[in-house]
């Protein structure tokens, strides 16, 4: 269990399918609940509920044990702890820092060209970084934001036509998601108003790219590669930007200039650094394949349990536990997950390497019999 004890928790109506039974559990280091809304059932329940209209210092006041400067500041100058369960399965609370925020919000605005004109969609969780960083982008860059209780295609698509959206991210299982609503749905008034799209959690495939130029064609798609514990975002890379006509293909392998080149394993392209972050890899032979490691402002504070003892610096190295390499481009690759190699024969392999490899034979092998097949019917007539 992580060492985070929250002394104020905030509700409005839609939290009381599960207030009850947190009530009945109970938070011992809570000392205050605030209600956004009316002191309805189950909230009036509990007598040390207050509404934001009794938010005074005259009626809500810490216990004779607690200083109110105990509350100003956050340890380490964090301003949030966002939850991960990254690689270990085990959920991980990440203290992020007030100037890693600002310039994770900074790179967004300069890549993604967000602006006080554009209308945004909160399509992805707060409770998530890379939902709450653009989020905090869109603020910074003085935009209107429209929210709404969770993402489903059919409610995203309303949204979109009837406040005007210019800008959203995603993650390939909701651009699934949304093709396929819009495939059944026919025109709509969308494809006009949405200039920017940002997509994170994954690769898009070539397929899923060119559908969504076709449903949002004047929309400049990109992709993000990061972390939590970076901030979000470490590098981007534009997929289709309609003013200069330009389509990215994701190449799912890697060859050198020349034929003299070494030829590189399989990977994702993820595109180069955003401004403020270093990046290298541990890796010491020719092809430069190893650990991807960054440093920056852009780094956590620290593990919310561990944050006295792995603070973080701007000059230390921060293992990302992806492996990869960097082309003579300055393009990231992604190759797969150290904690997921697999030694043998000498070589190192990597389960989403071999997947894709195994992938490929397959469809190679299935067009063959296809093939085949045609063959011995045509004979056989």
């Amino acid at each position: 269990m992580l060492a985070v004890s929250p002394v104020m928790l905030v509700t409005d109506e839609s939290c009381i399918s599960w207030y009850s039974e947190l009530h009945r559990d109970g938070i011992p280091s809570l000392k205050w609940h605030i209600s956004l809304g009316s002191l309805s059932s189950p909230f009036s329940s509990n007598v040390n509920v207050s509404t934001m209209g009794m938010l005074d210092l005259h009626q809500i006041t810490p216990p004779s044990s607690f200083s109110t400067t105990d509350y100003l500041w956050a340890r380490d100058g964090a301003v949030i702890i966002c939850f991960t369960s990254g690689t270990t399965g085990k959920p991980k609370g990440v203290a992020i820092s007030h100037s890693a925020l600002f310039i994770q919000s900074m790179a967004k605005i300069a890549i993604c060209d967000y602006s006080e004109n554009d209308v945004y969609l909160h399509t992805a969780p707060l409770c998530h970084i890379g939902g709450l960083s653009s989020a905090m982008a869109m603020l910074m860059a003085g935009a209107c934001h429209v929210l709404m209780p969770k993402f489903e295609s059919k409610t995203a698509i309303e949204v979109i036509e009837k406040q005007d959206i210019t800008a959203l991210i995603t993650v390939p299982a909701m651009v699934a998601d949304l093709i396929s609503f819009l495939r059944e749905k026919g025109p709509w008034k969308g494809r006009d108003s949405v200039k920017k799209i940002l997509n994170g959690g994954g690769s898009l495939s070539i397929d899923l790219i060119k559908e969504t130029v076709n449903f949002f064609p004047r929309a400049k798609i990109l992709s993000a590669y990061g972390m939590t514990e970076t901030c979000s975002s470490l590098t981007f890379m534009t997929l289709y930007d309609p003013h200069f006509s330009f389509s990215y293909q994701p190449h799912q392998f890697h060859v050198g200039a020349d034929l003299g080149s070494v030829q590189r394993p399989r990977g994702i392209c993820v595109g180069k650094l955003a401004p403020h972050v270093e990046l290298r890899t541990d890796g010491d032979d020719s092809i430069g394949i190893g650990k991807i490691l960054t440093r920056g402002p852009h780094l956590m504070i620290g593990y919310w349990d561990q944050v006295r003892s792995s603070v973080s610096s701007s000059h230390s190295w921060f293992d990302t536990g992806d492996v990869g390499f960097i082309d003579e481009h300055g393009q990231v690759w992604l190759i797969g997950r150290e904690s997921g190699r697999i030694k043998t024969g000498g070589e190192n392999v990597y389960p989403e390497e071999f997947l894709k490899i195994m992938v490929s034979y397959h469809e190679e092998m299935y067009s063959w019999l296809i093939f085949l097949g045609h063959v011995l019917v045509s004979q056989h007539r």
